[in-house]
């Protein structure tokens, strides 16, 4: 009796290794005289995975923090993309690649350990390049205009021409990272800027806030509480004709909107209402000239004597209508509801123009408020001279000139390029049965590949997105663009905005997961790959003497 229950207690105690052979004791030593297996040892720790790790979750806490409080955008730029962000997970994957190293040579029991860590590396690899390389973005389409080939994202950037002609591109995250007066913006217009020692150059300026050496836009303040103090003021001998316009449209809450148009500048001699229209200033009425810029529907202005001006207008169903409008009199466009007044005519005449930050206090006459958003900024020149600071706003191209140097730049939402064009062809609202509620968004996109003339037609929901291109190995492997329904107008059901998702680390996600999943199923459900376990040894030792009993 006491010798079964001696043997039972030695088949339930854990099995203990066996001694190293002269070879594995060869490899062993090798290994602690390697700097390369040093460091294999010392990222393979579990208190350099628990550190990784620790300082995510705290990341990622705060990540969601700045989500709740103010939004998405900020999170992202704060964590989620900064560049330490993806150094930390960088980390983490040598961390685990490490661990994985420090078992060599691999045995049975260590295939779900191995298959666990490297799903975790294949999934944190595709959401790096997702975050990295993916691209989100919204298009606004309508029913009868011509086809987009570009989305916007939320991402700022700010474009500006060299002294080579050339069209440079610099992110300018101003709206979650704003400039102050204390630390402003710098954005070198040196050609030179990708150089090595350019780069030094800038950095030593921007960290010792030194006065830069080379033509530099600066930017001190950032608001998206702008109006605009828009006039016409009277110019003898100018011989530039200007007509002030009040718009105005019920259906869009009474909203008021005040134009003013001289013929020069040229980019001053017209003005698109809201996308939907164009109004131009012109020298000639031409009855036979009825869509403008995109395809819009045209109003044609001329200024003529005593305050008057003629006009030709067309709205979306070709309609057209001419004659002459006096001063105080209100023309109904066909544009919806939309109406416009003429308040001044002048044949000579100059555009003012001021940019004010709105404190709280309502608009005077002639102040049209848009929720304007801009910058404040100034050139310098590098040599000493530099120009007033004032305010560029987002959207429109800015000149701004120093001593005979001009310099021309814009900012706004980054627009990205699509491979092909996307369009409208209907928009649809499927209401619930007896009832107005909205069940559904639908709009049908045509896709144009210019390169193969290919033409798809598919549609987009909330829940069940339109992609392009299409193709099984484009699926699997995320190289294709989901367009999603976004937002839309109740009032005008020609209009959908649609949402534009790209993520070429998507199909690594969906890897790394499955690998993930089946190396934990091996470590807890398949025992013949799995440690053996204290509880294993019970397990054999009933099972033997269950068998020999019987």
């Amino acid at each position: 009796m006491s010798q079964a229950i001696a043997t039972e207690k030695r088949s339930t105690e854990a099995p203990q290794p066996p001694e190293s052979t002269p070879r594995e004791a060869v490899r062993a030593d090798r290994r602690r005289r390697s700097a390369m297996w040093r460091f294999i040892y010392l990222f393979g720790s579990l208190k350099m995975a628990m550190w990784l790790f620790i300082v995510i979750i705290i990341a990622s806490a705060a990540g969601t923090l700045y989500e709740s409080r103010f939004d998405a955008q900020i999170a992202r730029y704060y964590v989620y993309q900064a560049p330490w962000f993806t150094v930390w997970l960088v980390l983490l994957c040598i961390t685990l690649a490490c661990a994985t190293f420090t078992r060599l040579p691999w045995k049975k029991r260590h295939t779900g350990f191995v298959i666990t860590h490297l799903g975790i590396i294949i999934l944190l690899m595709g959401g790096m390049i997702g975050r990295h390389f993916g691209i989100e973005g919204s298009i606004t389409l309508r029913v009868g205009e011509p086809a987009q080939r570009h989305m916007v994202t939320q991402q700022m950037a700010l474009n500006f021409w060299g002294s080579d002609g050339d069209l440079y591109l610099v992110d300018f995250p101003v709206n979650v990272n704003p400039p102050s007066e204390h630390r402003p913006r710098r954005v070198s217009l040196s050609t030179g800027q990708a150089s090595l020692a350019g780069a030094f150059q800038r950095a030593y300026t921007n960290v010792f806030r030194q006065p830069p050496r080379e033509p530099t836009l600066m930017f001190d303040r950032f608001s998206d509480r702008l109006r605009e103090d828009i006039s016409l003021v009277p110019n003898p001998g100018s011989a530039n004709p200007g007509v002030h316009l009040k718009l105005n449209s019920a259906m869009m809450g009474g909203q008021e909107m005040e134009i003013v148009l001289v013929e020069r500048p040229a980019n001053r001699s017209f003005e698109n209402l809201e996308g939907l229209a164009q109004i131009s200033l012109v020298d000639e009425i031409r009855q036979s000239e009825t869509t403008g810029q995109g395809g819009m529907p045209l109003l044609q202005l001329r200024p003529l004597e005593a305050g008057r001006v003629a006009f030709a207008v067309s709205n979306s169903q070709g309609a057209t209508n001419h004659g002459i409008l006096e001063r105080g009199e209100t023309l109904d466009t066909g544009w919806a509801d939309w109406t416009v007044t003429l308040e001044q005519a002048l044949p000579e005449a100059e555009y003012h123009r001021e940019i004010t930050e709105v404190n709280g206090t309502p608009a005077g006459a002639g102040v049209t408020e848009r929720g304007l958003t801009g910058v404040r900024g100034w050139l310098d020149l590098g040599d000493g001279r530099r120009s007033e600071p004032e305010w560029f706003i987002a959207g429109e191209t800015e000149s701004v000139s120093v001593g005979g140097e001009v310099v021309r730049f814009g900012f706004g939402n980054r627009r990205v390029p699509l491979p092909f064009t996307v369009a409208l062809e209907a928009f649809d609202v499927p209401r619930d049965p007896g009832t107005e509620n909205p069940a559904a968004f639908v709009s049908t996109l045509i896709f144009h590949n210019p390169e193969t003339e290919e033409r798809v037609r598919d549609t987009a929901g909330m829940n069940q997105p339109a992609m392009y291109p299409l193709g099984v190995h484009r699926l699997f492997t995320g190289f294709t663009y989901k367009f999603s329904q976004a937002h839309w107008e109740p009032d005008d059901l020609n209009l959908s905005v649609v949402q534009v998702l790209y993520d070429p680390g998507w199909s690594l996600k969906w890897i790394g997961s499955l690998i993930l999943l089946s190396g934990i199923f091996i470590i807890f459900y398949v025992r013949p790959y799995r440690s053996r376990r204290p509880e294993d040894a019970i397990d054999d030792a009933l099972k033997n003497r269950h068998r020999k009993s019987s």
